[in-house]
């Protein structure tokens, strides 16, 4: 083998390495994620006035989404009080949202005839 080709097969080595290493450090992040997902929905179960059945958790590099719907700005506001406390979460985003409740909104709803 030649001094060129030896240099060839150390770069191809080193490239394997470090995109072996980047990947376990992805996954290792991606597990992390995971757990603090894990977490969150056991911590908002604890709470009986919170419907964690009925919410999505996503969690992204700590940074928590979560979406569903639920039925008052109260509970709302409660989990993520509950969710922006705890270890791990630096961010928390709000996609949940209250019901559309066409009683209140349309009277014609209510007296159709």
């Amino acid at each position: 083998m030649t001094h060129k080709h030896i240099r060839a097969v150390f770069a191809i080595v080193l490239l394997a390495f470090a995109f072996g290493a980047t990947a376990g450090l992805a996954g290792c992040e991606v597990m992390k994620d995971k757990r603090l997902q894990k977490q969150i929905r056991e911590e908002l179960d604890k709470h009986r006035d919170v419907q964690v059945d009925k919410l999505t958790i996503n969690v992204l590099d700590g940074v928590v989404t979560i979406s569903g719907e639920l039925y008052t700005r109260e509970e709302i506001d409660n989990v993520i009080e509950i969710v922006s406390a705890m270890e791990g979460v630096i961010e928390v985003r709000n996609d949940m949202n209250l019901p559309d409740d066409f009683n209140s909104r349309n009277p014609t709803f209510l007296y159709p005839f």
